[in-house]
């Protein structure tokens, strides 16, 4: 009886909170457009096919490079293919490695973070060492040069064939970004290791995994979440810098792509802005979301920033 009133209790709690912070964030005008402006880009990207009016490898031979007509609400390119259909097909390859790279990049940086930060000792000291190695190598280069070994190790490893492109794009990502939210996180666990609560657990006997899941993980998810948020946005920019390079996902289109393509098939010098301009601003409107998105979260997990 009493562990149910514990539980009943404990949900009522966790809805208090929830709904404390939906309002924190529902009156955040940038919060709500973000939100809005990033569902609906989800929408079209899971409904990609239905909404398209052509597959993205159907040419029509009679519109070929030709601006937006009757058929084609965004124009074709130099090969015919339909510039909306590319479009949509393109957003669902851009936001999964946001998504993806995004989430395992902080969570692993977090597990790393607080486990060296609680750990301490000779662990916490190679764990920072290997943290500053990978900083201290721009993260850019580090990007181009693991992403251009990729074909390379796929070729030596044939059951490397069944994982999508785009996946082994985002563990480039985790693989360079991870320190970044590790050393975050790391000390942000240090501050909380010496409060009065964690001594206190600690002196009435409860175990390490009791402290680290009970105690610090919920006291950094915060941050972390926040971290999340940011680093989905900034993985979506690498992404399409590296398929704006050729180093991208070399079987499907990505906003990066349909940019490279636009290049190579020289839309800037001949004015053809409807070989650019839509992927440039789906790119801008998936960074612009996940940016309003965390400004609402900082003032969610920040009391100081929310308005009087």
């Amino acid at each position: 009886m009493m562990a149910t009133m514990l539980n009943k209790n404990n949900i009522m709690r966790r809805f208090k909170r929830w709904n404390k912070s939906w309002k924190v964030f529902s009156r955040n005008w940038m919060g709500v457009s973000g939100l809005i402006i990033m569902l609906s880009l989800v929408t079209l990207a899971i409904f990609a096919k239905q909404i398209a009016g052509y597959h993205v490898d159907d040419r029509d031979s009679e519109n070929i490079f030709q601006p937006p007509v009757e058929g084609h609400i965004l124009g074709t390119n130099r090969h015919g293919n339909d510039i909306f259909s590319i479009l949509l097909n393109s957003l669902g390859i851009s936001l999964a490695v946001g998504v993806v790279a995004g989430s395992l990049t902080v969570i692993l940086g977090t597990t790393i973070g607080v486990a060296s930060a609680y750990i301490g000792g000779k662990f916490d000291t190679i764990v920072m060492r290997i943290t500053d190695i990978v900083l201290v190598i721009p993260a850019l280069p580090l990007m181009l040069l693991l992403a251009s070994l990729v074909p390379l190790i796929v070729d030596k490893l044939s059951w490397l064939d069944t994982i999508p492109w785009w996946s082994i794009i985002a563990f480039v990502y985790v693989v360079v970004f991870w320190p970044v939210s590790a050393r975050l996180i790391r000390g942000q666990a240090l501050s909380l290791k010496h409060r009065a609560f964690i001594t206190s657990a600690k002196s009435a006997g409860a175990g390490n995994g009791y402290i680290i899941f009970k105690h610090l993980l919920p006291n950094v998810f915060p941050l972390m979440l926040t971290m999340i948020i940011t680093s989905m946005r900034q993985a979506i920019l690498y992404e399409a810098f590296l398929s704006f390079l050729g180093l991208g996902d070399p079987s499907n289109w990505s906003l990066g792509k349909m940019l490279s393509v636009a290049q190579q098939q020289a839309s800037l010098a001949t004015g053809a802005w409807w070989m650019y301009l839509p992927a440039g601003i789906a790119i801008a409107l998936t960074t612009l979301s996940f940016a309003f998105i965390g400004i609402a979260f900082d003032e969610i997990v920040n009391p100081q920033l929310r308005r009087r």
